[in-house]
């Protein structure tokens, strides 16, 4: 809100303010710009949510486990193009209050498409509540190498 206040003082001068004369220098031929500022609307930096412990963290990991077959498909179609892509992609995500993952990154490897598809495969992955009722970090390590044929 204070940003759009900003803009529109930018943009109209104050009322009662004297209009600038437009002499013969072609004051009006410069375009006018703007300055802006953003602020955040929320006092302060949040604090990040806390990493699994315990029972939890084990649970979590089981899960991604049991439910990284879409992962594995995405590396498995990247090899179709890049026969030699391997290396470790790290999928970061957060854990909401109501077991949801809440926005997720990966990052690791250069190949954009396997990055997209593995952050894809996270956002629709659903866990447990977090026991605090609160959310929960996770960062996620994926190996990638392809197999030897047999």
């Amino acid at each position: 809100m204070l940003l759009l206040l900003l803009l529109a003082l930018a943009a109209d001068p104050p009322k009662g303010a004297a209009p600038k004369p437009q002499g013969a220098g072609g004051d009006n031929a410069k375009a006018r710009t703007a300055s802006m500022i953003i602020e955040s609307e929320q006092p302060g930096e949040e604090a990040p949510p806390p990493v699994p412990q315990g029972e939890e963290r084990k649970a979590i990991g089981d899960y991604i486990r049991d439910n990284s077959a879409e992962i594995r498909e995405c590396y498995a179609r990247r090899l179709q193009e890049r026969p030699t892509l391997m290396g470790k992609l790290v999928a970061r995500f957060d854990i909401g209050p109501s077991g949801k993952v809440i926005g997720a990154t990966a990052d690791g490897m250069a190949d954009k498409d396997l990055v997209l598809c593995v952050v894809t495969a996270v956002r629709k992955w659903e866990f447990e509540k977090p026991q605090s009722g609160g959310k929960l970090r996770v960062a996620y390590p994926f190996k990638f190498e392809p197999q030897p044929a047999r």
